[in-house]
């Protein structure tokens, strides 16, 4: 009974622990005039999915701790790990796409830096093409 406890307490504990981190950096993207719309909407959206993700520990915390009071008949034990399960893997489920849209979000981010990049080769050439057929007349 102990241990339930106490993995419920660990669980509802770093579900606070990460809804105020998220909600820290959040705010901190809000307020940045440094962002871009297209990084703010990223952001936003990266909020909404670890909140979400994060209050589902927070919930799986809480019906951890009242599983000593499920009644100990199948249905009810059935139901309760079902929800346990879904809960689980809906957390899980919320990771994958987190990760995905991340890697979706840097990957546009790196094409259109290597871009830019090219764009300032190719002008750097063209001024030295430039510097040197004037040095020659």
């Amino acid at each position: 009974m102990l241990g339930v406890i106490l993995i419920s307490l660990v669980l509802l504990g770093l579900s606070g622990l990460l809804i105020d981190s998220h909600r820290r950096t959040w705010h901190q993207a809000r307020d940045s005039a440094d962002l871009s719309d297209r990084d703010r909407r990223f952001a936003q959206s990266m909020f909404r999915r670890r909140m979400l993700a994060s209050g589902m520990i927070g919930g799986i915390g809480a019906a951890i701790g009242i599983g000593p009071i499920v009644p100990r008949e199948p249905l009810a034990m059935a139901f309760y790990l079902a929800a346990l399960l879904a809960a689980c893997t809906w957390i899980m489920l919320l990771a994958m796409i987190d990760v995905w849209a991340t890697q979706r979000h840097y990957q546009q981010v790196r094409r259109e830096q290597r871009s830019k990049q090219r764009q300032l080769t190719v002008e750097l050439a063209s001024m030295g093409e430039m510097a040197e057929s004037e040095g020659r007349t």
